[in-house]
């Protein structure tokens, strides 16, 4: 990038001797190059320049050392002056300005810490160390670590990202289309299987995020093709240049922690190697951990799947370009304040880093929302806790770290204000706070942020040795002892199916951390040696990790684990799973916490990876937590529940506590009846304490989640009590439902008003929650129950409404053929453009579409629609007889049906629940369908009933009206009875009961829980509510019915 000026600057050196003639070239270069206008620097022929003070000296003066008296002069003497005598007259931190010096052949940088000057390396002229002076000249002042500034310096616009990633783009493009395999391939495949696992796009929204990235792709974007392997490949880019740049961010950090540190300016260092040079020490000093390692951090870098832009630099095609992206992050990276990090501490500051690379849409199609800070600080709050400094915490599922960060926030003050040491602190947060997370991206940008809120103790604890204790874990799958094995292991698989490495341990070795790490640690070293494992077992012994004993009683688990890494390394995967693997066992050897605390991935069953499912489903049986329902999303359970109970069962203390933000739905979800079950294992139940409800508001605000805080406990003794404290949120009074990211919890709590209800399961264990106003659930105790003589049936579902569900635009002259029209326009499936067709009109019935078509005790459809029903019900015989009757008696709408057979047979309700029947059979469809008289509800509206009967088909007479699948009914053959439980569906205690434990988009059958009077023809009052619901639904002034249906909810409130 500044090649040019650098080349300006060594051809000129030259010819300079004094330090005003090295002055004179360096000001007019920069000059001309920067567009920089320097001040000289009073009573000195010295340059200054918003907030950078550069003292020249005469050329080659420093003979390259550091040791020279011209340097010494140059740093400790003139700039530390300068520094000084600006930072007073200007008022502002002297830990802020930039020295610069110079002799035209070696240029040095020097800060203030502490009062005192320092400085970095001396280094040589060339392109990385221009690079660096201009970044310091475009900046004026050293950078604080800030969202701001990284976005500004490093995110997707930024020259250096879009620098970076490009090379990484086009190096990884060529790699995907060579040929045969490679380690980079092989490493993009293990990671899409497990990580980069897109929901389907559409082809706008390929393009989109393809342009909004920053870098290009060779490829064809606007293709269905795309979203699935196209998008993984941009994703995969970004996550390996956020991993480099976090990474890359604590080498700097700890590059400043004073005693600790191997060296200083890690980033400056670095940034002006050669390829070679450059690629061999961050290898080894960043993706090996060595740096920092040698600072006292253990295990900081152990994943290994992002590290593949190593190879990538040795490739002649694309290495150059990487190396030079590179050193165009290091030399940002160097002018950044990472000695103090105040502001820093105070946010996760890589979280909205993250949320700068990647575009809103892939964001969300991953599922991936980001927990604003203040709704962190509410969540905590909820735990009750009040000493933070004695109980341990656990986030699960950290992501980045945010509760993490809070967490240890409130540690430090209360610590700090019990004059606790900083080494006590400093202890005590690296034993207590805990995270996991499955994805490795998400492990370094949680590591990191936990070393930004610990620096300054690292500092003030020279030769301290710590481990941060966020691990590459799964929340649900963890490593156990076998129970179906005769022997005492613990096997365990990780990776996809791609790798898909089956872990055999000896149970006495996973369960000793210690033991594991250091036999791993050999294993890993042996296997990079392509070493068999009968020398590996001497090794062990050796070294004395293993007995002579051990050795012989676990050589079969030890060797085949051995072998199938060997395996692995033997076709390029290299030595990285004994890395991966220990994070694994160590979550196992956790322990017990006081606290678990987090928002774990709100993502249904069938949306997880399916190597992933089948490898949990075991664990998931275990702990009997999928609802007994299956075709009303029996398996649809959210994962957030699941990891609420593995989470309480393996490491949350009896009598601890659980606070997560889950999805309100979990509380009244048919799907999560498991759930609300809330039996864990071996006698411990998980005792629900309170739920904050947010759903009408969006504390995501680019999510439409629905969100609650859910805290519980883990009691052997208790088993969960009811009605317990529910909190209802909504706006304030002028406020907005959307809560912005930025608020602190002051402020947003400020806009939001709690109504403080409570919560009662509607009937037995694992039945829905009845939220309502304190003391009401039991006023209401006459509706609850299953209604003995009342059941609730779902539509006709027919999967291709724009085909089932036609218009009639005439009738036959004979009346024996009616012309329908399909509609193209009702529903996601493309079934080609409008036709019209004759048919025979006899399975045409009137439609009643959806929630619009209807209000209380009123049925006015918007559109005069048909439905084709071509079966009365779903058995063997009712099919037959269907086919058998188009067969002989309908060979128009035989001839309809066949016109869209490929489609009709593709549909899934067909291939998934209709086995034997004809294509064009449809579902939910019994003698219930065909009754004279319906009571009918939606399924996604506030509550309220109507009654239909009948209507006219043109061509063939009054028929019965068909309620679409979006509708819900109970059949009769009476008009009376059908009224009167109209009438008493619309009262208003029924309708408050019903809403009270129903999600209004997954209303269904209320009279699971529900069970009011059936119709008594002898009683008068019964007769006279149904005579006012048929004169409501025979009114059509609006006001006047709203007289009528209050007339009905007073008399019905007096039936029950």
């Amino acid at each position: 990038m500044y090649q040019e000026l650098t080349d300006r600057l060594t051809s000129g050196v030259a010819r300079c001797v004094t330090e005003e003639e090295v002055r004179f070239l360096w000001l007019s270069e920069l000059k001309s190059a920067l567009g920089v206008q320097f001040q000289a620097e009073r009573e000195r022929n010295d340059a200054y320049y918003n907030g950078v003070v550069i003292e020249f000296k005469n050329a080659g003066l420093f003979g390259g050392k550091t040791s020279s008296p011209a340097f010494k002069e140059a740093v400790y003497d003139r700039l530390d002056k300068y520094i000084k005598r600006r930072s007073e007259s200007e008022g502002e931190d002297s830990a802020d300005y930039i020295g610069i010096a110079t002799d035209g052949r070696h240029v040095a940088f020097a800060f203030m810490q502490d009062d005192q000057i320092v400085h970095r390396h001396l280094m040589p002229i060339c392109e990385s160390s221009v690079s660096l002076v201009a970044q310091a000249l475009k900046d004026a002042k050293r950078r604080a670590v800030t969202p701001e500034n990284l976005i500004e310096d490093f995110g997707h616009m930024s020259p250096a990202g879009a620098g970076m990633m490009q090379a990484l783009a086009d190096s990884l493009m060529s790699q995907l289309a060579a040929k045969g395999p490679n380690k980079i391939k092989m490493l993009f495949e293990e990671w899409r299987h497990l990580y980069g696992q897109v929901a389907d796009l559409s082809a706008n929204q390929v393009d989109d995020i393809l342009r909004s990235i920053g870098f290009n792709l060779t490829c064809k974007q606007a293709s269905k093709q795309a979203s699935n392997s196209i998008i993984p490949v941009a994703l995969f880019v970004i996550h390996t240049y956020d991993s480099l740049l976090i990474k890359l961010l604590g080498a700097e950090i700890v590059s400043m922690l004073g005693d600790h540190t191997a060296y200083k300016g890690f980033a400056e260092a670095a940034s002006v190697l050669g390829d070679v040079e450059l690629t061999q020490r961050i290898a080894a000093e960043i993706e090996r951990g060595e740096f920092f390692s040698r600072a006292g951090i253990q295990g900081f870098v152990e994943e290994a799947i992002f590290s593949w832009y190593l190879d990538a630099a040795t490739d002649p095609a694309h290495g150059a370009d990487i190396c030079r992206g590179l050193r165009q992050v290091l030399v940002g990276l160097a002018m950044y304040r990472t000695d103090n990090l105040t502001v820093a501490r105070s946010r996760d500051v890589l979280k909205h880093f993250y949320q700068d690379l990647v575009p809103d849409a892939l964001r969300k199609s991953l599922g991936e929302f980001y927990t604003p800070d203040w709704l962190v600080e509410v969540t905590l709050d909820k735990t009750g806790v009040s000493d933070w400094t004695d109980k341990r915490f656990l986030d699960p599922t950290c992501g980045s770290g945010s509760f993490l960060l809070a967490t240890i926030k409130r540690i430090r003050q209360q610590a700090e204000a019990a004059s606790w040491s900083q080494k006590a602190t400093l202890e005590h947060i690296t034993r207590s706070v805990w995270g996991f997370d499955l994805n490795p991206l998400a492990v370094q940008a949680a590591r990191v942020n936990l070393l930004i809120s610990i620096t300054d103790l690292l500092a003030a604890c020279p030769g301290s040795r710590i481990e941060l204790p966020v691990l590459l874990a799964d929340a649900v799958y963890s490593p156990a002892r076998n129970p179906d094995s005769d022997e005492d292991t613990v096997e365990y698989t990780i990776g996809s199916q791609v790798a898909n490495l089956k872990v055999t341990l000896p149970a006495a070795l996973a369960l000793d951390r210690k033991r594991l790490d250091a036999v791993f640690s050999t294993m890993g070293e042996l296997v990079e040696a392509d070493t068999d494992y009968p020398d590996v077992e001497q090794k062990l012994i050796a070294r004395r990790q293993l007995s002579q004993e051990e050795a012989d009683s676990w050589r079969l688990p030890l060797s085949e684990t051995y072998g199938r890494v060997l395996d692995l390394h033997r076709k390029n995967w290299n030595g990285i799973w004994f890395r991966i693997v220990r994070n694994f066992f160590w979550s196992a050897t956790a322990g017990e916490f006081d606290v678990v605390i987090g928002n774990p991935p709100w993502v249904r069953w069938s949306k997880l990876p399916e190597l992933y499912r089948e490898r949990v489903m075991p664990t998931c049986r275990d702990y009997d937590i999928f609802s007994s329902t299956p075709h009303h999303g029996g398996n649809e359970l959210d994962i957030s529940a699941m990891i609420s109970y593995t989470v309480s069962d393996k490491w949350l203390k009896e009598e601890g506590q659980l606070a997560f933000l889950v999805t309100q739905t979990l509380f009244q979800s048919p799907s999560s009846e498991g759930f609300r079950r809330f039996r864990i294992k071996d006698g411990y139940n998980l005792i629900p304490e309170s739920v904050d409800d947010l759903k009408s508001l969006k504390p995501f605000p680019d999510a439409a989640n629905k969100t609650a805080i859910f805290v519980a406990s883990k009691s052997r003794s208790r088993v969960p009590s009811y009605p317990l404290p529910y909190y209802v949120w909504n706006a304030a009074p002028g406020a907005k439902k959307v809560i912005s990211a930025s608020l602190d919890k002051a402020a947003a709590l400020s806009g939001v008003i709690i109504d403080q209800q409570e919560a009662t399961p509607v009937g037995g264990e694992g039945s829905p929650w009845a939220v309502l106003p304190v003391g009401e659930f039991a006023s209401m105790a006459c509706l609850t129950g299953q209604s003995e003589w009342a059941q609730g049936r779902k539509g006709v579902t027919v999967d291709l409404n724009g085909i089932y569900f036609v218009s009639v635009t005439r009738v036959s002259e004979d009346g024996n053929l009616v012309q329908i029209e399909t509609r193209p326009e009702a529903g996601k499936t493309n079934i080609g453009p409008k036709q019209r067709h004759w048919i025979e009109p006899d399975m045409l019935y009137p439609l009643l579409k959806g929630a619009s078509d209807f209000s209380a005790c009123y049925v006015s459809p918007k559109d005069e629609l048909y439905a084709l029903v071509p079966n009365r019900g779903i058995t063997k015989e009712e099919y037959d007889g269907a086919e058998a009757l188009i067969d002989a008696e309908m060979p128009q709408l035989g001839r309809y049906f066949t016109s869209f057979r490929e489609l009709l047979a593709r549909r899934s309700t067909y291939r998934g629940r209709m086995p034997n029947a004809p294509y064009y059979a449809v579902y939910n469809v019994g003698n219930y369908t065909f009754a004279p008289w319906k009571v009918i509800w939606a399924e996604q509206k506030d509550f309220c009933a109507a009654v239909v009967s009948t209507a006219t088909v043109p061509g063939a007479g009054e028929r019965v009206v068909v309620p679409d699948h979006k509708l819900f009914f109970v059949d009769f053959d009476a008009a009376e009875p059908a009224y009167f439980l109209c009438g008493m569906l619309n009262t208003a205690k029924v309708r408050q009961f019903i809403e009270s434990h129903v999600i209004k988009t997954q209303i269904g059958n209320v009279f699971k829980h529900l069970s009011v009077p059936q119709f008594d023809a002898k009683n008068p009052r019964h007769r006279e509510l149904a005579a006012l619901v048929e004169q409501a639904h025979a009114e059509h002034d609006q006001a006047k019915r709203q007289v009528l249906l209050a007339k009905i909810s007073d008399l019905g409130s007096k039936l029950l």
